[in-house]
C-alpha cells in the first residue's frame, strides 16, 4: 500500500514538472475562411511567412514577406515582383528601400497589419509559405474564390524535444 502511494506521488510530481517545464507560448498563424469560419493553423518556427500570388493583370509572380511581432501584428517587410504595373508598388521613401536583384524588383517596407483580409483568386499559385513549406490556398480551403482572414495568436504548447502538442 505504502509503495503504491509513493509511486503515485512521484508520478504526479513528474507530470507536474514536465508540464511546467515543457509548456510554452507558441505563435500560431491562422488562415480563417470567412464564409464557414473554418480555421487552418500554421506554426511558423521563425515567426515569418510569405504570401505569393500571380498578379491578376500582369500575370507575373509577387511575393510578400511578413514577420510576426510579439504582439501578433503582421509586418510586411518586403515585396518582390517582376514588373511594374497597376496594383504593384512603385514608390519608396529612400533610395535604399528599393533594389533590383536577379531581374526582380524588391521594395523594402515596414507596414503593420493586425490581420490580412483577402479574396482568393482562381489564378493558380495563390499560396502561403511557412518554414519552407508552401500551402496552395485552392487546395487548403473548403470553397474556392472566397475571402479569408490571416492573423496571428499565441497558444500554449506542451513541448518535449522535437514534439509539440497544442493545448
Amino acid at each position: 500500500m505504502f509503495r503504491r502511494v509513493v509511486i503515485t506521488i512521484l508520478g504526479l510530481i513528474l507530470v507536474v514538472l514536465l508540464v511546467f517545464t515543457g509548456l510554452q507560448d507558441r505563435t500560431v498563424l491562422i488562415v480563417e475562411e470567412q464564409s464557414s469560419g473554418i480555421r487552418h493553423e500554421l506554426y511558423p518556427l521563425d515567426d515569418q511567412f510569405v504570401l505569393s500570388y500571380i498578379h491578376s493583370v500582369l500575370l507575373t509572380p509577387v511575393d510578400e514577406h511578413f514577420i510576426i511581432t510579439e504582439d501578433n501584428a503582421l509586418i510586411l517587410q518586403k515585396t518582390v515582383y517582376e514588373s511594374f504595373g497597376v496594383g504593384l508598388p512603385y514608390e519608396q521613401v529612400n533610395d535604399e528601400d528599393f533594389e533590383i536583384m536577379d531581374g526582380k524588383f524588391i521594395l523594402y517596407l515596414e507596414r503593420r497589419f493586425e490581420s490580412l483580409d483577402m479574396i482568393i483568386s482562381p489564378i493558380p499559385k495563390h499560396s502561403i509559405t511557412v518554414d519552407g513549406e508552401t500551402f496552395q490556398f485552392n487546395e487548403m480551403l473548403e470553397l474556392q474564390d472566397q475571402s479569408i482572414r490571416i492573423y496571428s495568436i499565441n497558444k500554449k504548447v506542451f513541448k518535449i524535444g522535437n514534439y509539440s502538442v497544442v493545448l
